[in-house]
């Protein structure tokens, strides 16, 4: 059985960005796993950080339910995500305990810098989870391989100087929107913090917009758009390519 991972920086992440091919894979039965490299621990305009953690944390956890997946906590602090030891530890933890053949995670370019730095943790990650000598302070066996790895689009689909991305291919999605919506349904916590925050109407309508936006891309309804990585010891080939067929189509 294939294996999955779809790892972002805080709770509700994927469900916005990928959770559309995650259905996709869960229905031709690979294992799915999703992590989040923080708590979502600030998300709250009255709750404390413990609260709106134990809350976030459950309802990460119910999402990957809804797929059969297991739910993997990185252990790092809302808005405090550094590129240091500790924090490559917690990574490469995470990648050991899923050992996926495919990692899904945030954009290298996006608005915030906690998904940027998570983004650098789990490309760094995917590559040394096979390294025997990397000690992530756990009695975890190193990864066998090297996993294929890809990044989700950004917010708005482009980097922080207004510059579309540079993305590979968008994945057809419309099959499985009622999934993505229920595992977005999960991160209910969400709806009164990004109405607070961002002064969005509905949490789920501006999802739907966003896979729209991205489906129009690739001339389907609705998408979920990636960009692959292709440096030195990663894949070369499109896996999910092979596995979604004509689901799976490229941007010129």
């Amino acid at each position: 059985m294939k294996r999955v991972l779809a790892f972002g920086c805080h709770p509700d992440d994927l469900e916005f960005m990928a959770a559309g091919t995650l259905a996709l894979l869960a229905e031709r039965n690979w294992e799915i796993h999703l992590a989040t490299m923080a708590g979502g621990e600030v998300g709250s305009p009255n709750l404390t950080s413990q609260q709106i953690r134990a809350r976030r944390l459950q309802e990460a956890s119910a999402s990957a339910q809804i797929l059969n997946g297991t739910y993997h906590f990185a252990g790092g602090h809302d808005l405090e995500v550094e590129y240091n030891h500790l924090y490559r530890q917690r990574a490469v933890r995470v990648l050991r305990e899923a050992n996926p053949d495919v990692v899904l995670t945030c954009p290298p370019m996006d608005y915030l810098l906690d998904h940027e730095i998570t983004s650098q943790l789990v490309r760094n990650a995917a590559f040394i989870a096979s390294v025997p000598l990397f000690d992530c302070g756990v009695p975890l066996k190193p990864m066998e391989k090297i996993p294929y790895l890809y990044y989700w689009s950004a917010s708005g689909l482009q980097d922080i100087f207004g510059r579309p991305l540079p993305l590979h291919f968008g994945v057809d999605v419309s099959s499985t929107m009622a999934v993505k919506e229920r595992m977005l349904r999960c991160h209910e916590s969400q709806d009164e913090w990004l109405r607070y925050i961002n002064g969005i109407d509905s949490y789920i309508e501006s999802m739907k917009s966003r896979t729209r936006s991205q489906g129009k891309l690739i001339g389907r309804s609705c998408g979920e758009c990636f960009i692959q990585h292709l440096g030195n010891g990663h894949p070369r080939d499109n896996i999910l390519k092979e596995e979604l067929g004509d689901l799976c189509v490229e941007i010129d």
